[in-house]
């Protein structure tokens, strides 16, 4: 398995490598759900509501270096990584395997330090405000305006279609409906996308090189130009149809102008990873 800490600024930290390595990572895999109950009829309670709350988790890290210089340097990255992310308000990034999680390193402890062998044991607690370990899944959906011939699907769809009749569509294997994230590239004069029956669509116009996202877990959607210049295009959602709108379980339909290219990201949520 993987497993590293990427910081708010994109530097990894690998948990399990020669110098650091992850003693006890199935502590990372803690599942649980707060609930609220409401009294009832003749003094029976029934649940109210499921929800999850701030969770953390403790991590032991062994440290064994080659050098006094490699151990101070391993250390100091560490305590610089987790308390610039911290500073900055910015959660990290818990990686196992495919699989992340935004938290906050909010303790360190050592114990068992062995100057001779530049080895120490480092406990980490790591919080988490969103207490889901999330894989991303992307479908892409290019200009098939001027194509023409037939459609094999890659993902063991029972049909195959001729383009002049093709039906696309996006896979949910997730437990229950899905945030997401969509990706309008342009050009594209207000661009929008059909899934299912629920119409997701920004009134804006985009050049070529030009794209927005839409992302329903953020609720934030933003546009982005060729020079890396980043607008709030919130108000131009459509509001007509609730654009942050969870993508339902399972293989469904979805409709879009040809010319028109878009991918959607499917944000698979979970209690625990996939642990192989």
């Amino acid at each position: 398995m993987t497993l590293y800490y990427e910081g708010s600024d994109g530097s990894r930290i690998d948990l399990m490598g020669n110098a650091i390595f992850a003693q006890d990572p199935e502590n990372l895999t803690k599942n649980k759900w707060e609930y609220s109950t409401i009294s009832g009829v003749n003094g029976l309670g029934r649940v109210k509501r499921f929800y999850k709350d701030t969770q953390d988790a403790t991590l032991t890290l062994g440290i064994m270096a080659d050098s006094k210089e490699e151990f101070n340097d391993i250390m100091y990255n560490l305590h610089r990584t987790f308390d610039r992310d911290i500073r900055r308000m910015r959660p990290g990034k818990l990686w196992w395997n495919d699989w992340c999680r935004e938290v906050f390193a909010v303790e360190t402890s050592q114990d068992d330090f062995e100057e001779l062998f530049e080895s120490v044991d480092k406990e980490v607690t790591f919080v988490s405000v969103y207490p889901y370990w999330v894989k991303r899944i992307t479908y892409q959906y290019t200009n098939a305006a001027n194509a023409s011939g037939g459609l094999d699907y890659g993902h063991n769809y029972p049909f195959d279609y001729g383009l002049e009749e093709v039906v696309e569509v996006v896979k949910n294997d997730c437990i229950d409906a899905a945030n997401f994230e969509l990706k309008f590239y342009g050009p594209a004069e207000n661009p929008s996308v059909t899934i299912g029956d629920h119409v997701y669509a920004v009134l804006d116009s985009l050049d070529a090189g030009e794209y927005i996202t839409v992302n329903s877990l953020t609720k934030k959607i933003y546009k982005y130009d060729s020079y890396g210049n980043t607008e709030n295009v919130f108000h131009l959602r459509d509001r007509d149809s609730y654009i942050f709108e969870k993508i339902p379980e399972g293989i469904t339909t979805i409709a879009r102008s040809k010319d028109h290219m878009l991918d959607i990201t499917i944000f698979d949520e979970r209690g625990e990873p996939e642990w192989i």
